[in-house]
């Protein structure tokens, strides 16, 4: 089975070291592509589209596999079979390929044998709806939030990163911060309307400030946090503070402790749901990212399940 390679000539160990697939030798029939723009992606998974290639690799951080992933399935139609997904990590934040990721290069080797552990998952899809103009393309990725990890983002790149912390240490940093004192100026509350489904029926609706939001289809977040205790059964896992909720410190510790109870009390929400309505001019985030989405209408929920291979 031959490979599709797409590496991120930006990523931060490809554009330090050279890629990884240009210092090992792919396996016969495997081509490989270094993507110096975004708008390289779409020509290029239309033609593995065509040619029906069975397996990508992508060679990046979080912030590459989001945009590889954004521009395969806008690329395939719904109908349309998918090639199966393996992710070598190289970026300056790695979480996505943590979870469902390759270690290294001989991880490939192993697959290609036949040694593979399949891994199946949808991705938090963003539509952005225009009143007048219709949805547009949608976003794809695998942490998608408003809100309060926006700011604490925005606090470690200003000032932490520039101090040599990166990545999700720097973020965890910044939480650190805002709990132990810092949460008025590190996480304002802001307005959310939101309005969440779980099939047919309405879960929950919120139109007031909110402290954040924080979605994902992942099984767990940066350093093993996973501040998700919903119970229903639907793909996306929401958790939201309101704008008065207290006690950022101990809920936080609970959770990065693994106790999953019912947080209500202190204004903490936690839901599994298949789609949200959301609206607010908060700072959003996916993958790692902002997205400028401030005042829009968004309709967020999963994808259709994409297969991510890994070695066994």
């Amino acid at each position: 089975m031959s490979v599709l390679a797409i590496s991120n000539a930006k990523a931060r160990s490809v554009a330090k070291q050279g890629s990884a697939l240009s210092l090992n030798k792919l396996p016969a029939g495997g081509e490989h592509f270094i993507s110096q723009d975004r708008s390289d992606l779409l020509p290029l998974l239309n033609k593995a589209r065509v040619e029906k290639r069975e397996h990508i690799l992508i060679e990046g951080g979080d912030g590459t596999v989001r945009t590889v992933m954004t521009a395969l399935l806008n690329s395939y139609g719904d109908d349309e079979p998918l090639p199966a997904i393996s992710i070598l990590p190289s970026g300056t934040t790695n979480q996505i390929a943590r979870n469902i990721g390759l270690k290294d290069f001989s991880d490939l080797k192993d697959i290609q044998k036949g040694h593979v552990r399949s891994h199946i998952t949808s991705l938090v899809k963003i539509d952005r709806i225009n009143q007048e103009a219709g949805p547009s393309n949608p976003v794809y990725g695998f942490l998608f939030s408003t809100g309060a990890l926006p700011h604490v983002s925005r606090f470690a790149q200003d000032k932490l990163n520039g101090n040599g912390v990166g990545g999700g240490t720097a973020v965890v940093g910044a939480v650190i911060k805002a709990v132990t004192g810092d949460k008025a100026r590190l996480m304002p509350p802001t307005k959310h309307k939101m309005k969440a489904k779980l099939g047919g029926e309405t879960l929950f609706k919120h139109k007031g400030t909110a402290l954040g939001t924080i979605m994902t289809t992942l099984p767990s977040l940066m350093l093993g946090l996973d501040p998700f205790w919903g119970e229903e059964d639907a793909p996306l896992r929401m958790t939201w503070a309101d704008g008065d909720s207290r006690k950022l410190g101990r809920n936080v510790a609970g959770l990065w402790m693994g106790r999953k109870q019912d947080r209500a009390q202190d204004g903490y929400y936690s839901h599994n749901i298949d789609r949200l309505t959301l609206k607010t001019k908060a700072p959003a985030t996916l993958d790692g990212d902002f997205l400028e989405l401030s005042g829009q209408k968004l309709r967020i929920s999963a994808s259709r399940p994409v297969t991510f291979w890994r070695a066994r």
